[in-house]
């Protein structure tokens, strides 16, 4: 297919990132293949494309599939994209190799097959998104028939140097979580003062995407409600009133720009119990008692088990059997409302400077359950909070 050429010789003017900032991850992901042996990187997915891009060229994002998108980070050369999307990339993307096509019905197979081919002429190793917590943004039939195409060639998991790149962020990303933090606190606290006794769950979540970009948010990675924790969470809301005596809970993150955090606050639908006091206090210790213990070398399986033994400590219950035993109590944020690593008995992954983590610990007492969480930062020695939206108990009028 024919290449466009796009200038990538100074910062672009609309890009969302430095050229400084994209060439650093092109190369310490380069440097990372180098040491697996792996000769070309190939993501499909529509964040790995973002975050290799540092733009996308997508016209809906996961709303439609009918066009996929192909970059190709070789070792030995510069970066090769194959898509339609080619004017949603031209003024925040700084790659050079730029492959249109047009087909509908069908995947460009030709041209990435050609691309492919080009990124060395030696590429015997293809590392592709094929391990946990990874999905590729192509048909898996087109996947097998390039697999098929290239019988001298191994595709190989590339899930580990894809999850080292993107769980640790740069300031650059660390700027936009920090703005996500901050328009979501803003909304949600608006939320709480707008709150009516005649709402429904529906109209709650409709409201808070409102608000989220009214403070400043791009779109809004999710809004899960729960009163009481009894309903059911869900993307596609109930037209279920809301009802006095209950725990208004408000999961949320706003996006700016690519990033986005997940974290919940609550409300008493009415004046809050002396139970729903003493749960919410509780909570908040296990939350501080994780807090204090977050740092460069600490295990992600430790601090799970800090915050069981602090939910012993101040009389509670975990909410739920699964997340004591495998479940998790905080995970990775940043494109994604979840990534890698996970606060779970199972994930020995160390905290490093730059992840960004949730802590999340989730206590019952009866019938009085809560889930909190905070989003941190790991810094050279401890850790700053992003989260700083208020931690009281909003009482709502009703």
């Amino acid at each position: 297919g024919d290449t466009l050429t796009i200038s990538r010789t100074d910062n672009l003017e609309h890009a969302l990132f430095t050229r400084a900032e994209m060439e650093r991850r092109w190369n310490v992901t380069r440097d990372m293949m180098s040491e697996e042996g792996i000769d070309a990187l190939m993501v499909t997915g529509e964040e790995n494309f973002q975050y290799f891009a540092g733009a996308s060229a997508s016209l809906a994002l996961h709303h439609s599939l009918t066009r996929p998108s192909v970059f190709i980070l070789p070792l030995q050369r510069d970066p090769i994209i194959v898509s339609q999307g080619v004017d949603n990339l031209k003024l925040g993307c700084y790659v050079n190799d730029v492959r249109p096509y047009t087909e509908l019905l069908t995947f460009p197979h030709d041209i990435v097959l050609e691309a492919l081919r080009d990124a060395g002429a030696d590429a015997r190793i293809i590392g592709v998104e094929l391990g946990q917590e990874q999905r590729m943004g192509m048909p898996v039939g087109a996947y097998h028939d390039l697999v098929d195409a290239m019988p001298g060639v191994s595709f190989v998991d590339a899930a580990q140097i894809i999850i080292a790149m993107r769980i640790v962020k740069s300031s650059e990303e660390l700027a936009y979580v920090r703005q996500a933090a901050d328009v979501t606190g803003r909304a949600r606290q608006r939320l709480f003062s707008t709150v009516e006794s005649d709402m429904t769950e529906r109209d709650i979540v409709r409201l808070m995407r409102q608000l989220i970009q009214e403070e400043g948010g791009d779109r809004t990675s999710f809004v899960i409600l729960q009163q009481d924790y009894t309903g059911a969470k869900n993307q596609l809301p109930y037209d279920r009133l809301l009802v006095k005596g209950d725990i208004l809970a408000v999961d949320a993150g706003a996006y700016v720009r690519q990033y986005t955090v997940d974290y919940a606050r609550m409300a008493s639908l009415g004046p809050t119990t002396d139970d729903q006091k003493r749960v919410h206090a509780g909570v908040l210790e296990v939350n501080f008692r994780m807090k204090a213990a977050l740092g460069p070398g600490v295990k992600c399986s430790e601090m799970h088990k800090i915050a069981m033994q602090a939910i012993s400590d101040v009389g509670l219950e975990v909410d739920s059997p699964g997340r004591g035993r495998v479940g998790r109590m905080g995970h990775g944020q940043g494109m994604l409302i979840t990534e890698p690593p996970s606060i779970a008995p199972a994930d020995d992954t160390i905290l490093a400077e730059g992840m960004v983590i949730s802590t999340e610990p989730g206590v019952r007492s009866g019938d009085v359950q809560f889930l909190w969480e905070d989003v941190h930062v790991i810094t050279s020695d401890g850790h700053e909070q992003l989260t700083l939206e208020t931690s009281e108990l909003h009482e709502i009028a009703f």
